[in-house]
């Protein structure tokens, strides 16, 4: 199935194929090309099975943000503003830009450019735009901080753990435009922060990792960047209690604030959160810089790779069964 302005193409926009491809009660495995182009769409996708393959430079792009009202005149909230959702499992995307371009600042607040709350998915060589909170691993947490359900896009399928492998992609933002519960393995990403309006601290990830999850977040031989002016960047603060991230043998530009990890005026979670960085040399002046509830193995130690990481399943390999085109 190809989508693209062209006469020759399937169809149009990319809502309009997945919604023929979601006919389909047997979800056998296909692919999805979509021709070079900007299409500005918010796409909802909850089939599983799915290849979705950019040809050339293909951009889906929207703008809604967590300040604009719903149909009751209320804040629609963050999730209900991500420009790709995605709730099945079994899926490839490859060479894909997606982005919200809401902006940022006090009127908008958070802006998702994708919420991935799928299981055994891959995401290699795409892009990821925007500012606060650019890039959902699903899954949500059971409650917000207050005690009440999440709003937004309606899940169909529910995930006991969303296992999730970027390879080669781009992600940018300002506050916690990494977050979620996810078992995600991010390898040869670049993840670069940008200016926050205010020139407030810039937060990259916000894991929520679930009490009894082994895995969250493992960032391993990823280049973390910065837009020139930008400084004081904290790699990561816990959105809930149990967060886990790891980075692997990265390379950090000056913009990362020494202590390296925030606890989100919590001391508790100095307790529970799992902060992790692996690669530094003993000698490293870091070593004595990061706040001292964060672990620093010994150079020899090493972290978990991807099988271990991905432990029961065979998605993330090259023998997994390849969609065929439709």
């Amino acid at each position: 199935m190809l989508v693209g302005k062209g006469e020759f193409c399937d169809y149009p926009t990319i809502q309009a194929a997945v919604d023929e491809l979601e006919r389909d009660p047997l979800e056998k495995p296909v692919t999805l090309y979509i021709m070079s182009g900007v299409y500005e769409e918010a796409v909802r996708i909850y089939r599983s099975h799915l290849n979705i393959v950019g040809i050339g430079e293909v951009v889906i792009t929207m703008n809604r943000h967590a300040k604009e009202l719903d149909h009751s005149g209320e804040e629609q909230g963050t999730f209900a503003t991500p420009t790709l959702f995605l709730g099945g499992r079994r899926l490839k995307l490859e060479n894909l830009i997606i982005a919200n371009t809401a902006g940022q600042g006090e009127n908008i607040g958070q802006a998702v450019a994708v919420s991935a709350h799928c299981d055994e998915t891959i995401f290699r060589n795409c892009s990821f735009r925007g500012h606060q909170d650019t890039l959902f691993t699903g899954p949500l947490p059971p409650y917000t901080k207050e005690g009440k359900a999440f709003g937004g896009i309606p899940l169909k399928e529910k995930h006991a753990v969303c296992r999730q492998l970027y390879t080669g992609c781009y992600i940018e933002g300002t506050i916690d435009f990494i977050f979620g519960g996810a078992a995600a393995y991010f390898e040869h990403c670049e993840i670069r922060s940008l200016r926050h309006y205010d020139d407030g601290p810039g937060y990259i990830t916000a894991a929520s990792t679930p009490q009894h999850q082994e895995y969250g977040y493992l960032f391993n031989e990823c280049y973390f960047t910065a837009d020139p002016e930008v400084s004081g960047v904290y790699l990561g603060r816990p959105w809930r209690s149990y967060a886990r991230t790891d980075v692997v043998n990265c390379r950090l530009g000056g913009h990362i604030h020494p202590s390296g990890w925030d606890h989100w005026g919590n001391p508790g979670n100095m307790q529970t959160a799992v902060y992790r960085e692996y690669g530094i040399a003993a000698d490293d002046p870091v070593r004595s810089k990061r706040a001292a509830w964060a672990y620093i193995p010994e150079e020899k130690e090493a972290a978990a790779g991807k099988e271990p990481f991905f432990a029961g399943t065979d998605f993330w390999t090259a023998g997994g069964a390849e969609p065929s085109m439709s």
